[in-house]
């Protein structure tokens, strides 16, 4: 039989379904009998691709046929997408035991020519493709698929199309189905690195998807002292051939997303902005978090500045630099040195190190670094100050890194002796506007 499509097997007018144990050599009126190798599918799992084995000389699998889909329907029922087997004295089996009523009174009987035990209902193979206006559906290999129309666009055909988007520890990637299956790639036969993560068809687009939650699908996170990388990979083999030869060809698409570890900041506003934000787009727009720097006036980091206050000159205020948009468990904020500047300029000539390499400056003991590198939220405080020459404001600016907390001492050390010293480039820092401040200082004196 020419099988092409999906089938639902019937006996007598009841639905029926392929034997899920080993079914004896000679047995359903052929010589090698195949049955399903695994489980039925239920409802929400969708179409599945399943093993089929052919019992012979004992060996309830000594040939093993062309994996098949399979896919639950409400009604108690499955249909199967056959192909031919690749064993030509061969057949698909069906359960006896397996029984069940049919529901749909509009299904017909049918009788099978073979008087077997067995009948197939036969669907049209292009009704399950679903093919968009921009695709035809058509053969090829014997493999019903969507074909790209004259009008459809070509971008990007030797990457399929490929569109990424990246955020967080999730990454999702798209490709032409059209263009796959005219390279002799049907969408069933790809998969991530795990193979069992399948991609999903979305108006004419095979979507892959990952994330760090229940789906991490094979994917490896690396780091390498200046990024952080999520990679994977859309993999697939597909036969044109059959018989006794074949014709394999192998699709491999590697794919990542990539993070900047390290940033440098400057929060900035015109009037007294005390909270700022920034989207950062990432190298190569592949991935975007997002950083802030708030200052509080309490050790609680409960009530930020609004904007309106003087700050008295050695009153404690307490700063907050905090990046979402990343995976808290993996990664954590590190901040490499803060400092302060009479104007909204980082680079300019008179400044004020607060932090250095992680760790207080040890010229001013007011400095205190609270948190960093154990999350993605870094906390110190430090004592208002005012600069000579009558410079009326205060700038902050605070250069940060992303570290990957596997493998790595993320926090840092800053007991005597102990404090860390730089061992990056400060080449790859991408610099970004940001302020808080300017803080408006007056003359007087607080305690702690």
């Amino acid at each position: 039989m020419n099988w092409n499509g999906w089938y639902r097997l019937l006996n007598q007018g009841n639905n029926i379904r392929m034997p899920e144990l080993c079914v004896s050599q000679g047995m359903c009126s052929t010589d090698v009998p195949l049955w399903l190798n695994g489980s039925h599918p239920r409802l929400e799992d969708g179409v599945v691709t399943r093993k089929v084995c052919g019992s012979w000389n004992n060996d309830c699998c000594y040939f093993k046929s062309f994996p098949i889909q399979v896919k639950a329907c409400p009604g108690n029922y499955y249909v199967y997408e056959f192909v031919s087997p690749a064993i030509c004295s061969s057949v698909y089996c069906a359960d006896i035991d397996s029984i069940t009523p049919v529901d749909d009174p509009e299904i017909p009987e049918f009788i099978d020519p073979m008087t077997t035990t067995t009948t197939t209902v036969m669907m049209d193979p292009c009704t399950e493709q679903n093919c968009t206006e921009d695709e035809w559906c058509g053969e090829r290999d014997g493999i019903y698929g969507c074909f790209c129309n004259e009008s459809h666009s070509r971008t990007g055909d030797e990457s399929y199309d490929s569109r990424e988007t990246c955020e967080s520890s999730s990454g999702t990637m798209s490709l032409s189905r059209c263009q796959l299956f005219e390279a002799g790639f049907p969408v069933n036969v790809l998969h991530l690195s795990d193979p069992s993560c399948n991609g999903t068809l979305q108006n004419g687009r095979l979507v892959f998807h990952f994330d760090n939650d229940d789906h991490i699908c094979g994917t490896n996170l690396t780091a390498n002292g200046t990024h952080f990388v999520y990679e994977n990979s859309i993999q697939g083999v597909a036969d044109s051939a059959g018989g006794p030869i074949n014709r394999k060809k192998q699709l491999e698409l590697r794919f990542s997303c990539i993070y900047q570890l390290s940033q440098t900041l400057t929060m900035d506003m015109e009037f007294n902005p005390l909270q700022s934000i920034v989207h950062k787009t990432l190298p190569d727009g592949q991935g975007m978090y997002q950083v802030r720097m708030i200052p509080y006036q309490d050790a609680a980091f409960s009530h930020p500045y609004d904007g309106s206050e003087d700050i008295v000159v050695d009153q404690r205020i307490y700063v907050e630099v905090i990046v979402k948009g990343v995976d808290s468990r993996q990664i954590s904020t590190v901040i490499d040195s803060c400092w302060a500047t009479p104007v909204n300029d980082q680079n300019f000539a008179v400044r004020w190190d607060l932090i250095i390499n992680k760790c207080p400056n040890q010229d001013d003991k007011t400095v205190k670094v609270l948190q960093n590198g154990v999350s993605t939220t870094g906390r110190f405080s430090f004592k208002m100050l005012a600069f000579n020459n009558y410079y009326s404001k205060v700038f902050l600016h605070c250069a940060i890194h992303l570290c990957l907390l596997q493998g790595n001492n993320c926090a840092a050390n800053c007991s005597p002796g102990q404090q860390h010293r730089a061992g990056r480039s400060v080449d790859i820092h991408d610099k970004a506007s940001i302020s808080v401040g300017p803080f408006i200082w007056t003359a007087g004196s607080t305690g702690e």
